[in-house]
């Protein structure tokens, strides 16, 4: 059992080293690599562990796009993690179906290949549940002290793991385990936690909550509600952990030490499908769910067997994106594939156009990335963001050029302050450079 689980884990994250070093980055990844390049407590948009990380990976970057390798191995740990974990409580068989899923999940295998968020709060999320169970089973208060640590250190990753307080309080609950709780355990716990994601709050105090105020206006506010948010979101879950495992899911009959699988894994998916009722949700939020969906997964009869069409079908589709490296055509399946290619052809723009701005954060910090030279988004041209804050959002000569799409205009202040603009060439359907002087 063992040698296998090591040669598993070593061919996966080879394979995921590599694939990581030759696809390029993403326009959301580019964007917290210039974070990365301009460290902070905290960030408007998200907390600061990805830009952390990325920021192990600044020596690297000689090497294509190998910047992601410190997250793609902290991400790796998952697997690891669950291992460790699982080894003494379940048959190898069972594990290694776990290991096979998770690494075919297009959020736990190819997805951790992108440096998001995503990808630290799931590191965590994991830790503070393994120590989760261990602190209930043993009392022992150690194990409440790293717990602190992991929940604060994931706060510093991502906002979303605050769910996993609800879950945990409707799992002691529901399942009557309040008498496991060592209550003097719960005190660690606490404390850690605050001094752990002290960075978040330190800045958030100094900003005005104003990242706390964004993330709760963005998943939970808006003017009317449109069916489309929670019809999409349900499907974009089915179609995630595959029509056959989210059978397997709801059917799973867990033994008692793995009732918990239950509560994490169904109290984020609902969690945010009562946000849908609020907000548009991205397919990718519940992602937190994912480990111990595939755990609660196992105790279906039918999920070995179900697997291997799991396993074919997702298989197939990560294929497809891999060979968009090679094949430009299969670039062409999806804006998100393509696009990084196409601000990558813009990159001799950034020399010949100065100073380029961009009328997002997108554009911006994709050819910031792929230029190595630094490209700012023009101020107010598209929602609040981190370049915002930044004093060289705006000009300070007498002439600056900005690419944008056709259709997204200029802000108020260049045309309060008198400025002339001229379109000065055309890159392909969407995109133009508009140049803008003062008379």
């Amino acid at each position: 059992m063992k040698n296998s689980f090591w040669r598993i884990f070593y061919i996966s994250l080879a394979v995921k080293l590599v694939l990581a070093a030759l696809m390029p980055l993403g326009a959301d990844e580019a964007y917290y690599w210039v974070w990365s390049h301009r460290l902070q407590l905290s960030y408007f948009d998200h907390p600061p562990m990805v830009a952390w990380i990325l920021y192990l990976g600044h020596f690297l970057e000689p090497f294509m796009h190998a910047v992601r390798w410190p997250a793609v191995i902290m991400g790796h740990m998952v697997i690891l993690m669950w291992y460790y974990f699982l080894k003494d409580r379940l048959p190898w068989e069972k594990i290694r179906l776990w290991l096979y899923l998770a690494l075919f999940s297009p959020l736990l295998g190819f997805g951790s290949l992108i440096v998001t968020p995503d990808l630290p709060v799931v590191v965590f999320w994991t830790l503070s549940l393994i120590l989760t169970v261990k602190a209930l089973e043993t009392r022992e208060t150690k194990y409440y002290a790293f717990l602190g640590i992991a929940l604060g250190l994931g706060f510093c990753a991502k906002y979303h793991i605050v769910i996993f307080i609800p879950c945990l309080l409707a799992y002691l609950s529901f399942e009557k385990r309040w008498s496991n709780v060592n209550w003097k355990g719960v005190i660690y716990t606490g404390i850690l936690g605050l001094i752990f994601c002290a960075p978040v709050l330190l800045w958030n105090y100094q900003n005005d909550f104003a990242s706390f105020e964004f993330q709760l206006r963005h998943g939970l506010e808006s003017e009317a509600y449109e069916l489309d948010w929670t019809t999409s979101y349900i499907f974009a879950q089915i179609l995630i952990m595959f029509p056959l495992i989210f059978w397997a899911i709801i059917k799973a009959k867990p033994t008692n030490d793995f009732r918990w699988s239950i509560y994490f894994t169904w109290g984020p998916l609902l969690f945010f499908l009562l946000t849908s009722f609020r907000a548009l949700v991205e397919a990718n939020w519940p992602v937190i769910a994912y480990p111990s969906l595939l755990t609660l997964a196992l105790f279906h009869p039918k999920t070995l067997k179900w697997s291997k069409s799991y396993m074919i079908f997702w298989g197939t589709a990560i294929s497809v994106v891999v060979l968009s490296i090679w094949v430009p055509q299969f670039r062409n399946i999806n804006e998100k594939v393509s696009e990084p290619y196409e601000f990558q052809s813009f990159v001799p723009l950034v020399q010949e156009y100065q100073p380029l701005y961009g009328a997002s954060y997108q554009i911006s910090s994709s050819l910031w990335y792929f230029s190595k030279i630094p490209v700012f988004k023009l101020k107010d041209t598209s929602r609040f963001d981190f370049f915002d804050t930044l004093p060289e959002s705006i000009p300070t000569g007498s002439k600056f050029y900005l690419l944008k799409k056709e259709w997204t205009g200029a802000p108020y202040w260049v045309t309060e302050q008198g400025w002339q603009a001229r379109e000065v060439k055309k890159l392909d359907y969407k995109y133009v450079i508009v140049e803008f002087t003062k008379p």
